[in-house]
């Protein structure tokens, strides 16, 4: 894609998200040390950063100053992101708390990812699932799968259902309802994703409800692993940074904003070198090892033929 195809792609997603006036977080983050820093942020902040975030309007956004900047940013080694429900006006956050309401569903099919995805399409020509809104092609035989809600899911609703998906379908265990996911337009900056163009095909799904999903089977509770070990092992005492790395990694399954936990723990070590860089890495090693965790698989059924076709238009 070219420059102009790609902010058409970006600004079209957004779109196809929000409305002008919707408060919607971005987040960019580095993939390696920046080389310059980024010029013309939107907010004239011009230090380089491992993380940035802006909460603003829809319109805003998909505006070309805003488009540029991303860019920018994109060519800069910074995966682009965009989150997927809105924010409430006055604040400036990304929790939980922060979320006005729930608007979308999400799953990330990373492992196996054709066929999953080809799961999915099936089980929705066969009238087993809603038909999804939108699939997002993130890289090489990976994609993200959004539907649309309709107005009355509660926030436990929202991450129960996309947890119970992500079982049943092999997705990604990560389903709170204020994550991000990729923003089409961009490439994938991750080392081992070749800079894929990141791409987005309509399928045209309408808002469902929480009963299109009742029928999915409940979330399966993990028995805890056995030891082969009978005797007391010696206790070993864990480096601060070891702990830095247990507590970023609780915080971020807890459903924290990353953004804030590098600017909280580059605060707490001051007696690091570089502890913007230290609370960066910290944070990126945690979620890294969030998204290697393996989540329970139920049963693969044989796919049906899919009318729903995996490899349509993308944009």
């Amino acid at each position: 894609m070219d420059s102009a195809e790609s902010t058409a792609s970006a600004r079209g997603f957004i779109r196809a998200l929000y409305g002008e006036n919707d408060l919607v977080a971005v987040l960019a983050v580095a993939r390696s040390d920046p080389t310059e820093s980024p010029r013309d942020p939107p907010d004239d902040q011009a230090d380089k950063e491992p993380v940035y975030q802006r909460i603003a309007p829809a319109g805003r956004i998909a505006a070309d100053p805003f488009q540029r900047w991303l860019r920018h940013l994109n060519v800069q080694r910074y995966d682009i992101y965009l989150g997927m429900n809105p924010i409430r006006p006055g604040t400036k956050g990304r929790y939980k708390q922060d979320i006005a309401e729930v608007r979308r569903l999400q799953i990330d099919l990373d492992e196996a990812g054709p066929e999953s995805l080809r799961r999915v399409l099936a089980a929705a020509n066969a009238g087993q699932l809603p038909k999804p809104a939108i699939v997002v092609r993130s890289s090489q035989d990976r994609y993200q799968v959004l539907w649309h809600t309709d107005r009355h899911w509660t926030r436990a609703q929202a991450e129960d259902t996309m947890a119970r998906l992500a079982q049943h379908y092999g997705g990604d265990h990560v389903t709170d309802i204020s994550r991000v996911m990729r923003l089409p337009g961009f490439r994938n900056k991750k080392p081992d994703r070749d800079d894929a163009p990141v791409r987005w095909t309509d399928y045209a799904g309408p808002p469902v409800s929480r009963e299109a999903f009742q029928h999915l089977p409940p979330l399966r509770v993990d028995r805890a692993p056995k030891t082969r070990c009978t005797r007391p092992r010696r206790a070993v005492a864990l480096s601060q940074s070891e702990r830095d790395w247990a507590n970023v990694r609780d915080r971020l399954r807890a459903g924290e904003d990353p953004a804030q936990l590098v600017e909280q723990l580059a605060r707490q070590r001051q007696d690091k070198p570089d502890p913007q860089y230290y609370a960066h890495r910290t944070v990126q090693r945690a979620t890294e090892s969030l998204l290697r965790e393996q989540s329970p698989r139920g049963p693969t059924p044989q796919p049906a033929r899919s009318t729903l076709r995996p490899d349509g238009p993308d944009r």
